[in-house]
This record gives C-alpha cells, structure tokens and sequence, in this order.
C-alpha cells in the first residue's frame, strides 16, 4: 500500500523572502497562515492578485525556499511544474520526452501529446507558449502515473492554451488517479466546475475554502475577496 501524498502548513506559518547582502538581509512577508491547511488528495486550486505571493507559495512548497517562520511539510513524490519550459531550444518534443521516459511511460507520453495536438518532431525553441505549456503537462502527467502518491504542484500551467485544450487538460484531472494531489496555480476559475478545495490570499492571509455551498469557485474567491 502507497500512503496518499499531503500538503500541511502550520498555523503561525509566514512564508516569504529574504534579499541583501549576508549582513544586511532585509525580510519581505509576503503570507500569514493563522490556521493550520492540509491538503489531500484531489485537485487543489489557488489564485489571487498578482503579487500576493501564489509562486513564492509554491517554491516553499517545493523546498527551493525556507518559510518565514513556522513549517510546511509535502509528503509523497513531488513534481514541481514551474511556469515556463527552460531547456535547450534546439531539441524536439519527441527527444525532450525521452530524456525523462522510457517504455510505458514514454508511450503514455506519446498518447498525451496526440490527445494534445503537440507534434513531437517540432523543435521547442519553434513551439508557440501554448504548445510549450502542453510539454509541462504531459511531464507532469506522467510523473503522477510513475509514482502512486505524486503531488504535483503547478504554477499557472493553463496559461497560453486554447479553450479546447484548457478543457481536455481539467477533465484529465478529474478522471486521472484519486491519490495524487494536485495544487494549481490559475486564474481560469470559470474554466473549473470541480475541485476539492480553494487558496487565495486576502489581506497578506492564507485562506482555504474546502466548501463552496452552491456558489461556483468564481463565485467563492469573489466572495473572500468582497
């Protein structure tokens, strides 16, 4: 049995950054967390202005930066999706999947890109941003189908992507395995009819609405936000 990944960030939690130089570190808060949050498994959404500090959010996550204060733990195989490809422009989508898969996997991700519309012959460096987009998710798609516990943590991966497409990808989420966990950054609210639960920040404050009543996610976070 493969215990079910979690998100679990400690009341008290302050997460931010710091800049400067070793002896005149200078301290940007950017959240408080005044209740405890825990995610399981499911599709997680998180938006709010721009600057609030949903990507800061993120990499702390993801261990490439420290909370403030207080503690956050991720337990299950982490696959962090930043938002944008960085790698070498000259190869093709096709050569880019199999530095990462092989066998099955590889086929999984053959199977993604024709469901996608994403030639695998195509150098990167000539793919519009939307066609970037869809490698990152293709990658993180079949890193949740390697690891049973996968927590995948996704910073604005619908950007760029057509209607059609943006659609095909949030129905992959909701049919894809109930055990990963899924935390996306995005702003595409009136694109999502389902999820588990949803993050913003209002006032420098971390809230989590596990409950939306009978109000839409659009509904909810304009409503946090009145």
């Amino acid at each position: 049995m493969h215990a079910e990944g979690f998100i679990q960030i400690s009341a008290g939690a302050r997460i931010g950054y710091t800049k400067g130089i070793l002896w005149n570190r200078r301290v940007h808060a950017l959240i408080d967390v005044e209740n405890e949050i825990r995610l399981g498994s499911g599709l997680h959404l998180m938006t709010a202005p721009n600057g609030s500090g949903k990507t800061t959010l993120l990499r702390t996550l993801a261990g490439l930066s420290q909370p403030l204060c207080g503690e956050v733990k991720v337990k299950g195989s982490l696959c962090y999706i930043a938002d944008e490809l960085c790698c070498d422009r000259e190869i093709n989508v096709g050569t880019f999947f199999k530095c990462w898969f092989s066998g099955k996997l590889m086929e999984r991700a053959n199977e993604l890109a024709d469901t996608l519309r994403l030639s695998l012959n195509t150098p990167i460096g000539k793919l519009s941003r939307g066609n970037r987009q869809k490698i990152l998710l293709i990658f993180a798609e079949v890193k949740a189908t390697q690891n049973r516990n996968s927590v995948l943590l996704m910073d604005e991966p619908l950007t760029g992507l057509d209607a059609v497409t943006r659609q095909q990808m949030i129905d992959l989420w909701l049919s894809a395995s109930p055990k990963t966990l899924r935390l996306v950054i995005t702003h595409e609210l009136e694109s999502i009819h389902e999820a588990n639960s949803l993050l913003t920040v209002v006032d420098g404050r971390l809230r989590h609405v596990g409950n939306r009543e009978d109000r839409t996610w659009l509904q909810t976070y304009h409503s946090l936000h009145s």
